[in-house]
């Protein structure tokens, strides 16, 4: 029997005055149990729908359209949540958990804007007289994901999974366990959740295995993202038909630069070869420096099995202990990897440079080449560097002798042209057979090895730009959007708390700033205060110039064996060449652009997370071993509660609350640049250098709290206060050391 008609007429009437469940079900005349069933069932159906609302104290009535607005809600792993609205300009509001109804994680819902009076009251006290808006979610629109990963337990009575996500706070019930044991990862499809008093309910889809057995917990965060690290196996069978051999009818069309010295640069641990380069005299004068790039359109054909599993994937994902690639291991290692000592397609950018580094020419065409030698960064390093054991064949340090002094001349000129000029350290993380972290240290980059590679590879991204912004048809960019206004003055803000004299508002202004950080205490923590004010880099099929690296028109086509929107711009360059209509239209060309800007930031985040993860467990061994630990680090930002603090060793971050400090009360400034004392002394701010020990680490909510290390002796606050316990005869605490005495 059906309710939701009754409801909603009673709800609407004039006069109506919110009640909570029961009082509405009396009024209603639905008495008996079964109806009352159906009844409860209507209501949160209605409410689901967003055309009823739960009020304060569960009374139910109709939502103020005018106070309404829809939205992206995040849920912080200490509590609470973020809501964030559609629409731009609008601030984001805070939802306190109890206020979250039936929402999950990144759910979109519609919210109620209200102000909160025990907020207020609180704020009142603390001589803040603004209001702070709060939000109640009316209704989930639509859900994020209906699978979730987490670590199943049983009871007595029923089965249950904690959630791998820190902002998932809902156990999971589950409705059949299939016989996995305990303490196994496990991914579970969710049931529909519309009553928040009832429990959340799913069925085991994976075991993903024993929590601790080694990669489970990688396998874990991709099951948990949704992604498929195996391809299907009939994009496997498809892969396994082309072939890499360089017949005489695949050299139709191409020149052949074959017996040209052409060579790789890459990393030690590389595996996949997309990019060589070469350099030659030119007639002319100057030099013509060759972008060879592995021709993966000419084997991923359009709508095929294999392009349609690239697009979904996007792009590869970099673990800490795996790659996760868009195209099969078949075509990433041996068809398209420009392997040396073997024929290989490839589509090739010559560019005429002058003896100053300054482009006078380029074009493109198909190619065919024979990678001479397969270096690594180390190598090339240690040929800067002028070491004797680079091992480097003689031919190609002839080549490098001419490409290593014109590069130099080519970012010289970057620079001059306003080029952000931005070095960040990044960790290395090794892990024993076990999957354990077995030492972690700052990334050793062959920082003038790489970028050598990086300004050729810029170079001829730029020239495809070019040739398709002449071409005066849709086509795909890689841009990236200077920073608004807030961005600008936050940068400017944080700089200057750092004890650098700067209010960026361009390029020259930031690299000005970067110059007077260099050598200085703060110059990693001004680093991080610029690109954290900096937007990302994104696919576009609009041409809106790269702020960063002060380009006008650029694109990005060096890297098609990982990136999906490098494999389009191949497509559409060859287009161009061949004199042909393009193969996609503009709105596909955006739809490619949005979806692969997504599948990218989630790979970020992965490959974040992933780090993450195994740096938390390596605290938290070290935390729970005997041995007792300080760390140096850097006061990186403040909050209201307290400071955040990176490790540099590590590039771990975690936060000292005031509240651990007992020498001082202290609380942010409106900046949150600084933290001071009631009185106004400062005594800490960004940058600061401090030696901090473990305090916590929560594994299951993926944060760290440190101490100051100063402060590990002392008691807190908390143990200063009389320890309480029950009352004999009450039950009611009271302070030890006062029970009453029986009477005898």
């Amino acid at each position: 029997m059906s309710f939701d008609t009754q409801i909603l007429q009673f709800i609407s009437s004039p006069g109506y005055r919110p009640m909570k469940q029961h009082e509405l079900a009396n009024a209603l005349n639905i008495n008996s149990k079964g109806q009352r069933a159906d009844f409860r069932h209507d209501l949160y159906a209605l409410e689901e729908a967003g055309k009823i609302v739960r009020l304060r104290k569960n009374r139910w009535g109709l939502p103020e359209v005018g106070n309404q607005t829809v939205g992206i809600i995040r849920m912080m792993a200490k509590g609470g949540a973020i809501f964030i609205p559609d629409e731009e300009g609008e601030s984001e509001i805070y939802i306190s958990d109890r206020n979250a109804g039936v929402a999950l994680p990144n759910d979109k819902v519609s919210i109620e804007i209200f102000h909160s009076e025990y907020a207020a009251r609180q704020r009142e006290r603390r001589g803040q007289t603004d209001l702070r808006a709060e939000g109640r979610v009316l209704q989930v629109i639509e859900r994020h994901t209906d699978q979730v990963v987490g670590l199943l337990k049983h009871t007595p009575y029923y089965s249950y999974i904690i959630p791998d996500a820190p902002g998932f706070r809902h156990d999971v019930r589950i409705d059949d366990t299939q016989n996995v044991p305990k303490d196994h990862k496990v991914l579970v499809k969710l049931n529909a959740w519309i009553d928040p008093y009832k429990p959340l309910t799913g069925s085991i889809l994976e075991d993903l295995g024993e929590r601790s057995a080694p990669g489970v917990d990688v396998d874990s965060l991709l099951a948990d993202a949704g992604i498929q690290e195996e391809f299907p196996q009939d994009v496997i069978d498809e892969a396994n038909q082309l072939s890499g051999e360089v017949t005489p009818d695949k050299m139709e069309g191409r020149r052949d630069l074959r017996d040209a010295v052409t060579f790789t640069i890459d990393p030690e641990t590389a595996k996949d070869y997309d990019d060589a380069v070469s350099i030659e005299p030119h007639p002319d004068g100057g030099w013509v420096l060759g972008v060879h790039i592995a021709d993966v359109s000419t084997y991923v054909q359009p709508g095929s099995l294999i392009d349609q599993e690239a697009f979904r994937r996007g792009n590869s994902i970099y673990l800490v202990d795996r790659a996760v690639m868009m195209l099969p291991k078949e075509l990433t290692t041996k068809v398209c990897s420009l392997n040396p000592e073997n024929d290989h397609l490839s589509h090739t950018v010559d560019i005429h440079l002058s003896e100053d580094g300054e482009i006078l020419d380029f074009e493109t065409y198909p190619s065919v080449i024979h990678s001479k030698c397969r270096m690594t960064y180390t190598q090339v390093q240690k040929f800067i560097d002028q070491k004797p054991d680079h091992e480097i064949p003689e031919m190609i340090i002839q080549r490098l002798e001419n490409l290593w002094p014109l590069v130099q001349k080519v970012r010289a000129l970057r620079v001059a042209n306003g080029s952000v000029e931005i070095n960040t350290p990044e960790i290395e993380i090794k892990l024993n057979d076990q999957g354990k972290v077995e030492k972690m240290m700052p990334r050793s980059v062959s920082k003038q090895a790489y970028g050598l590679i990086e300004d050729c590879m810029l170079l001829a991204n730029r020239a495809v730009a070019e040739i398709l912004i002449k071409s005066e048809k849709p086509a795909l960019y890689r841009v990236h959007d200077e920073p608004d206004e807030e961005q600008w003055a936050a940068m400017g803000m944080e700089l200057q708390a750092l004890g650098i004299p700067a209010l960026p508002q361009t390029r020259a202004d930031i690299n000005a700033a970067v110059k007077m950080a260099i050598g200085t205490p703060v110059e990693y923590t001004a680093n991080l205060a610029i690109l954290r004010n900096f937007k990302r880099a994104e696919y576009s099929s609009t041409q809106i110039g790269h702020f960063g690296l002060a380009f006008d028109d650029y694109t990005h086509f060096t890297s098609p064996i990982r990136r999906y929107p490098d494999l389009v711009v191949h497509r559409l360059l060859k287009a161009v060449e061949l004199g042909r209509d393009f193969p996609i239209s503009g709105d596909k060309l955006e739809e490619i652009a949005l979806h692969c800007n997504e599948t990218e930031k989630k790979a970020d985040e992965l490959e974040k997370k992933s780090t993450e993860k195994k740096r938390l467990e390596y605290y938290s061994e070290l935390m729970n071993s005997s041995l007792a630990q300080t760390f140096k680090g850097y006061i990186v930002s403040i909050k209201g509660k307290g400071m955040i603090v990176e490790l540099p060793d590590s590039l771990q971050r975690g936060m000292v609350t005031f509240a651990s400090i007992t020498s001082d009360w202290l609380e942010a400034n409106d900046e949150m640049t600084q933290a001071r004392t009631k009185a106004g002394k400062v005594k800490f701010t960004i940058g600061q250098e401090v030696e901090v020990a473990l305090a916590k680490v929560d594994t299951a909510r993926g944060f760290i709290d440190f101490v100051l290390a100063d402060q590990v002796s002392q008691p807190t606050r908390r143990e200063r206060r009389p320890k309480m316990q029950p009352d004999m005869k009450t039950g009611k605490l009271r302070p030890r050391g006062k029970q009453r005495r029986r009477r005898r």
